[in-house]
């Protein structure tokens, strides 16, 4: 089952919000609450809007999760802070380093510029979401979560994994309990409409499948992704993570295959954003490119360490 379109309750205490293309997720239990995911920053005045219709008070809120220092899932947290009043803001060492840099900070406020115009063309928001200049270039990040710790919202626990590949820095969260997963990019972008996945191993071609598999192999109920939907139903994830997995060794071998009939790493690299862009084309096709010529360097340096002795 796929549940898209937010505000959507996804189970009991469990809400998707924000966009579908950024979406947010709000854990309840209780009188304690949680936001995962830091989104763009036009997501902080749209989960405002959210709450409000949905008369879910702002003051449950007691943390906020960013899973990876990614300027997509982290810009709305200034945003917030503000609306969750003494709400602490978690991330891993790595991503709270990042955070601190002035400079990363003050491009991903630029990254962020273009996602809102992004947004505001699709139709996703409208310019009464744009949001407010950051007060400065740095996010704060109050807790620091490593693999193996505990972030408990009520009578929920959330199991912290450490799920590098698609960023040095990126976590996942497990609820067994509930069955709930909440992934972020572990898995890449997904296009439900097409069934479509691109594979993001921005960091490690390796590191990345074998997060995957660690999260495939927990069976859970419920998988929230990062964008454009959430997984419902055992069936239903157990298919979603074989459907990644294939998805990515498919993208390595196509990768290599065009090398060895010798294809520069730019034609590679293009083809295979340009396909993506026509998938989506919420941005331009350069920046798919782009990206896609990372995925193609890397699965070529996956694949020469694998051959030395």
């Amino acid at each position: 089952m796929l549940i898209k379109n937010p505000p959507a309750e996804v189970a009991e205490g469990l809400w998707m919000l924000g966009t579908n293309e950024y979406p947010v997720f709000l854990v309840t239990s209780g009188e304690q609450g949680a936001i995962f995911e830091g989104g763009v920053g036009a997501v902080g005045p749209v989960v405002a809007e959210q709450l409000a219709g949905l008369d879910i008070a702002a003051d449950c809120v007691k943390q906020i999760i960013i899973t990876h220092a990614h300027p997509d899932h982290v810009m709305a947290v200034p945003a917030f802070r503000a609306m969750f009043d003494g709400a602490v803001v978690c991330a891993s060492k790595a991503a709270a380093e990042m955070l601190s840099v002035e400079k990363a900070v003050g491009y991903f406020a630029k990254i962020d510029g273009v996602l809102t115009e992004a947004l505001i063309k699709a139709g996703s928001i409208t310019e009464k979401h744009r949001p407010e200049p950051l007060a400065e270039n740095k996010i704060p990040v109050d807790r620091i979560l490593s693999d193996g710790d505990t972030v408990t919202v009520g009578e929920l626990k959330f199991d912290c994994l450490a799920t590098p590949g698609h960023s040095d820095c990126s976590l996942s969260f497990h609820e067994p309990t509930a069955g709930i997963l909440i992934i972020s990019d572990a898995t890449g972008y997904y296009l439900p409409d097409s069934d479509y996945f691109w594979p993001c191993y921005f960091a490690d071609y390796g590191a990345y499948l074998e997060s995957i598999r660690r999260l495939a192999a927990l069976d859970a109920e419920i998988v929230c992704l990062s964008h454009n939907a959430v997984i419902k139903g055992g069936d239903a994830v157990k298919a979603y993570f074989d459907g990644a997995i294939a998805a990515t060794t498919a993208w390595h071998e196509r990768i290599l295959t065009g090398t060895e009939e010798g294809k520069c790493s730019e034609m590679i690299g293009n083809e295979l954003g340009s396909e993506i862009y026509e998938k989506t084309q919420l941005m331009s096709e350069g920046f798919f490119q782009k990206n896609c010529a990372l995925l193609v360097k890397l699965s070529i340096k996956y694949a020469e360490n694998s051959t030395q002795p």
